[in-house]
């Protein structure tokens, strides 16, 4: 990383900035905070034109979401594997005058799609409403009464309404012992779900006794909007303006069918250049500059840097200079991976940023967890699957950079190495191959089921290797650092009391003979390392000695992780051929058991072995040497999606 400073020329500044966003290299820093810079620079005043883009922008989104309302909706799962590849629009690099210009020629066209866009939401409302009102004269077509009964008169108060589901025997009880004597009411009673409808007459002087009542059974009164003759006659009125409704909405959406196909690409293009120019625009707070000359700070990759200079150099026509100078610690964090490595970034990114300047541990992550994944898969017939369904997102979702993409590629070789241990381990959707072929597993090495002991010693040699990598990754860093006490006290005692410990109990438990000498040296080890943990963490050492023992045996979910697959997988089997051997007319569904249950098991095991294999790579490992702290290195970028870049402005 090196931190970076632009002086150019305040006439070519918009060239050169917009140069920069397009070359997505620096990120852009406040260059009045940089010391030797202050005082000699003044903030540039913020730029009138934000406030004519942001409402340009606003008003052309608004347009978009209307127009993308009425196109045919996307399978999200088709969209994975098979997305739709949006159309790009060739554009040059503009300044804000030609793209508010374009902008404002759209303006009769985004008014049409607005207002139609209003309408079919009025339209919309008035559906809803017709829907509530043909329910309410539904209720009282059995009544047999005039609509303009409803309501209030000199003589008469009359309500019809709803009372939620229940008893009716209960609601006509109620009303029969708590309405006024000035009252009569009828009750119609609902069947399942459906409510009870009410009809209720009374004298003008009764109505508030009535509607007391009425609230305690949670009574809602019908107001439909015809308010004279039959329910039969009212419900026809609004069957004729649901069918004009219905064709004018058809109207409509006709009308912005057509305006998408003619104008939804370029607008989605324009709304990405408005949105492009507005970060440039308010990218001019953190700059600085005198009467002539615009200042710009940042950071900058080391090995980009040249290729920064060229793209100021071209755009300003030589009225630019950099300046390129040692990062501090401030210094953001960019990792530089190879291609094969590039993937895994993201996991490491997912637990922390490191330091700058400190280990990134991506290169120790990549290669052991898809070698604990394989294991722990540990079957040639998932592996395969997973392996297949990561190259069809990748020909989908993740043909551009990005997660989708990284991920992609990770369980892609995590499926190519479940499937290389799944032949070492004879697994093949479980022991399908011996079940229904009779074929035993030819390259088969180590079976799970058969030698669980044989898995859980690889797992506790792959854990007591893994932890040591850590440990000789934060010596190394308290040395590099001059911290040689540090090391000794946190790392060097274990390098100690390990052999030693591998001695003791190798003897202990008779798995091994070594001469006296040798055991009285073991116990001499283990306790001077002993002694080097308590001094270095106190009391709290006894906790970090059970701790170093329980983080390796939690190395043995390899082998957990190893049987489940295997077992669940027999399980299927079994059960599925105890399913056909009852008869051939039910071998059928013991294929599709077969094939839901394995397709179940993939996606069981592969996201437990995923996550387990993780957390010994965020848990028992990084917690040996990962130094957390730093900030991700986030470049000044236009990341396009709906337009290209064919050229600029002169």
């Amino acid at each position: 990383m090196r931190r970076l400073t632009v002086g150019v020329h305040t006439g070519a500044y918009e060239p050169c900035i917009a140069a920069l966003q397009e070359a997505g290299a620096v990120e852009l820093e406040a260059a009045g905070d940089v010391d030797g810079l202050q005082g000699l620079i003044s903030p540039r005043p913020r730029s009138e034109r934000i406030p004519a883009i942001a409402t340009e922008r606003a008003r052309l989104e608004r347009c978009i979401e209307a127009l993308e309302s009425i196109l045919p909706e996307t399978n999200p799962i088709r969209e994975i594997f098979f997305p739709t590849t949006p159309s790009r629009v060739p554009v040059a690099v503009r300044g804000a005058d030609a793209v508010l210009a374009d902008a404002g020629g759209l303006h009769g066209v985004i008014e049409r799609v607005l207002a139609l866009k209003t309408e079919d939401g009025a339209i919309a409302g008035r559906l809803e409403r017709i829907d509530e009102e043909e329910e309410m004269l539904g209720y009282l077509l059995p009544f047999g009464i005039d609509l303009a009964w409803l309501g209030s008169s000199r003589f008469l108060e009359v309500r019809a309404g709803t009372i939620p589901a229940g008893e009716c025997r209960e609601i006509e009880a109620y009303l029969a012992g708590h309405m006024p004597d000035l009252a009569a009411w009828f009750c119609l009673c609902g069947i399942g779900e459906n409510p009870t409808v009410a009809l209720t007459t009374a004298h003008p002087t009764a109505a508030a006794q009535v509607d007391a009542v009425l609230r305690k059974l949670a009574f809602r009164e019908f107001a439909p909007g015809i308010q004279e003759g039959a329910p039969e006659e009212g419900l026809a009125r609004l069957a004729g303006e649901r069918t004009a409704l219905l064709r004018k909405r058809e109207e409509i959406v006709a009308d912005l069918t057509a305006i998408a196909a003619g104008h939804l690409t370029a607008m989605r293009a324009l709304a990405e250049e408005l949105a492009f120019l507005r970060e440039r625009e308010e990218a001019a707070r953190l700059m600085g500059g005198t009467a002539g000359m615009t200042v710009l700070h940042g950071w900058v990759r080391e090995d980009e840097a040249d290729g920064v200079a060229s793209v100021c150099e071209r755009a300003t026509d030589g009225l630019a200079f950099c300046i390129f100078d040692p990062p501090g610690e401030d210094a953001p964090v960019a990792f530089d991976h190879p291609g094969w490595l590039a993937p895994f970034g993201f996991l490491t990114a997912t637990f922390g940023t490191p330091a700058y300047g400190s280990v990134d541990p991506t290169l120790f992550l990549a290669p052991v967890l898809v070698l604990t994944f394989g294991i722990m898969l540990g079957d040639a017939g998932y592996g395969i699957l997973l392996a297949l369904l990561a190259a069809l997102v990748l020909r989908g979702a993740g043909r551009t950079p990005g997660t989708v993409r990284d991920l992609a590629l990770v369980l892609f070789a995590c499926g190519i190495s479940g499937t290389i241990f799944g032949v070492l381990m004879g697994g093949f959707f479980g022991d399908l191959l011996p079940r229904l072929f009779g074929i035993q597993a030819p390259f088969a090495v180590i079976e799970p089921l058969k030698d669980p002991i044989a898995i859980l010693l690889l797992a506790l040699a792959i854990g007591i290797a893994h932890l040591n990598l850590g440990l000789a990754i934060a010596a190394r860093e308290h040395l590099r650092t001059g911290n040689l006490r540090e090391m000794v006290l946190s790392e060097g005692v274990w390098f100690v009391i390990q052999p030693c410990a591998a001695v003791i109990l190798l003897t202990f438990f008779g798995w091994g003979t070594f001469p006296g000498p040798a055991v009285a040296l073991a116990w001499a080890g283990a306790g001077l390392g002993i002694a080097g943990v308590m001094i270095g963490e106190g009391p709290l050492g006894f906790f970090s000695l059970t701790g170093f023992l329980g983080d390796w045996l939690s190395y043995a979910r390899i082998l957990a992780l190893a049987l489940a697959t295997g077992g669940i997988a027999m399980m299927i089997n079994i059960l599925a051929g105890m399913i056909a051997a009852v008869h051939p007319a039910l071998v059928v569904l013991a294929v599709v058991f077969a094939v839901a249950g394995h397709a179940g098991n993939l996606v069981l095991q592969a996201l437990g072995g995923f996550i387990h294999a993780l957390r010994l790579q965020y848990v028992e490992f990084f917690g040996r040497f990962f130094r957390s702290g730093g900030r991700p290195f986030r470049p000044f970028a236009a990341r396009r999606t709906f337009t290209e870049v064919t050229g600029g402005d002169e």
